[in-house]
């Protein structure tokens, strides 16, 4: 976005604001007999509650979550949080925003992590491991669907390359606990890092904003990822079907428990390794989410992991 429109974490209270923002929440609430929409918008930089008061009515009827807007207002303060008060908005043309302003990306590019991606799947030594993996990057298509994809809506890595990112990071923890542990079968934790969290190309739709998918919702990316690895084997001719149980289970497990949404909990030596790794990347993502939204000190209340973090970067 130009200088002349500020993002969403530059705003200052009591600024007058020209922006284009996405509409990630949309209600239509009453107050005094009359009908005032509550909103939240969307850039790449964050989240913002809105409130229009005396709003159109075709922004009533006809606005919809996921339209890009132009929104003319007043950046207030609303219970201690930031609020953007609208008193003009209608929906942004094309050629007025570039999407990149308004969907967070990865700091990798998308050959950076296509090429970190092959190169570490290059160093699986069992053949039949190596060849259903490359079953996958050899569709440029899904390489490429795969290297774009987000691996979160909100929590950790929701953005553009984030699910390769995360998944990138777990297969190197994978690899660095597997240094001390010379059981462990490090093909398998290379193909379970890579592909634990696959199905979340799937899970989430990326338009203006990330979201759940219709089949994401109703499937989950689990039980997506477990269905295309399985079918994917069957390709392969005499593909050992001991080899491909583990590799089915370190997908199915990587939850950890089953109320966090895992089928089967871990029950193999690298199957905890897989899980383990994906909580320290998964929560090291989100509080690197959280560190760069909080100054110093204490954050604000994180309800997911019912706690506030501090954050001090004084080393003394």
């Amino acid at each position: 976005m130009s200088e002349e429109t500020p993002r969403i974490v530059d705003f200052i209270p009591f600024e007058a604001v020209t922006v284009f923002l996405v509409v990630r929440r949309k209600d239509v609430k009453e107050f005094s007999d009359k009908q005032f929409l509550s909103l939240e918008f969307g850039d790449s930089s964050g989240r913002i509650a809105g409130v229009w008061w005396d709003p159109d009515r075709s922004a009533i009827e006809d606005l919809q979550p996921g339209m890009v807007v132009k929104v003319k207002g007043e950046v207030q303060e609303y219970r201690g949080k930031p609020q953007l008060k609208v008193a003009k908005m209608r929906p942004a043309k094309e050629d007025e925003y570039n999407l990149a302003d308004l969907l967070a990306s990865s700091q990798f590019s998308t050959e950076e992590l296509k090429s970190r991606v092959l190169a570490i799947t290059d160093r699986i030594e069992n053949g039949y491991i190596k060849q259903l993996a490359q079953s996958f990057w050899s569709d440029e298509s899904f390489l490429d669907g795969y290297a774009k994809a987000a691996a979160g809506k909100l929590w950790h890595h929701a953005y553009i390359g984030g699910l390769a990112e995360h998944s990138l990071n777990v297969t190197e923890i994978c690899l660095d606990l597997a240094r001390r542990y010379d059981f462990l079968d490090r093909d398998i934790l290379i193909f379970g890092g890579l592909f634990h969290d696959m199905g979340k190309m799937s899970q989430y739709s990326i338009g203006a904003f990330i979201d759940y998918s219709d089949e994401g919702r109703l499937v989950g990316h689990i039980n997506w990822a477990d269905h295309l690895v399985a079918k994917k084997a069957e390709e392969i001719e005499n593909f050992p079907p001991k080899i491909l149980m583990k590799l089915r289970h370190l997908i199915l497990s990587h939850h950890g428990e089953l109320e966090f949404g895992a089928p089967i909990v871990p029950q193999i030596a690298e199957a905890f390794i897989l899980h383990y790794a994906d909580e320290i990347d998964s929560k090291m993502g989100a509080v690197e989410r959280i560190r760069e939204k909080t100054e110093s000190g204490w954050s604000e209340y994180v309800k997911l992991i019912d706690r506030h973090l501090y954050f001090d970067d004084d080393k003394s």
